[in-house]
């Protein structure tokens, strides 16, 4: 696998700064990347390096300072870390974007009547369902 270019080197002016010691920071748009991807981003990374976020007009700042202290690991990691937050954003949007579904799912799973019919159309609480009591006796009858 070819040498990783280093972050600082590739990416737009800014966006990564790389200190004395080692390590990196990268300043991240929260208009792009929400705060829950950026900390499940940094969550998958602190077995290998240590984490530091602080906010900064607009953006949150990420510095990554690899435990094994080598420059390259460093490099490899942020970009390791870049791909990872585009993951982490996406599973975010879809998240939020089927979040009524899977409530609904979910409130059906435990309900004692239906709360969406067969059509998987929400049943209106004012209308509940007709339920057949003579079938449900005779199903499991009643002790």
């Amino acid at each position: 696998m070819p040498e990783l270019p280093p972050p600082e080197a590739a990416l737009p002016t800014g966006a990564a700064v790389r200190f004395d010691d080692g390590a990196l920071r990268l300043s991240l748009a929260t208009d792009i990347y929400s705060v829950s991807a950026i900390l499940r981003s940094c969550y998958w990374l602190t077995n290998r390096c240590y984490v530091h976020l602080a906010p900064s007009a607009g953006n949150i700042e990420v510095t990554l300072l690899v435990k094994a202290r080598e420059e390259n690991e460093t490099n490899s990691l942020a970009w390791e870390f870049l791909n990872s937050l585009v993951d982490n954003q996406l599973r975010v949007s879809i998240q939020q974007e089927t979040a009524a579904v899977r409530e609904m799912i979910v409130e059906q799973a435990f309900a004692d009547v239906d709360v969406i019919d067969d059509r998987g159309r929400r049943v209106a609480p004012s209308h509940p369902p007709k339920v057949d009591q003579q079938a449900i006796t005779t199903w499991r009858p009643v002790r």
